[in-house]
């Protein structure tokens, strides 16, 4: 196996934050509705785990400073995902949070 550039390791984390985000736009629309779907659920899950998967792919040779700025910020955005589906699977009311968008720009 080909070791991985820093290049590639931005590239694939770019990816891993796409799927982040789409799942976390079906989060925020399913949140809203009263009886939501388990296959919302089901979705934003499914994108947690791909991205998971990508993180764990990041090799050390490809881990400089932007790759482990930007992996820490995809990681941090994992974690908003993941509260946001712990509360769509209580059926958690309240107003939607988007007190971490930040997050999807790398922010820090």
């Amino acid at each position: 196996m080909a070791e991985m550039s820093p290049g590639t390791a931005l590239r694939e984390l770019q990816r891993a934050q796409s799927m982040l985000r789409k799942a976390r736009e079906i989060a925020r629309i399913a949140r809203s509705d009263p009886d939501p779907s388990p296959r919302a659920f089901q979705a934003g899950w499914e994108g947690l785990r791909l991205a998971h998967a990508i993180l764990a792919s990041i090799t050390v040779e490809a881990a400089n400073e932007a790759v482990l700025t930007k992996h820490l910020a995809v990681s941090r955005y994992a974690t908003a995902l993941l509260v946001r589906l712990r509360r769509l699977q209580r059926r958690e009311s309240g107003p939607i949070d988007d007190d971490d968008a930040g997050w999807a720009e790398g922010e820090d």
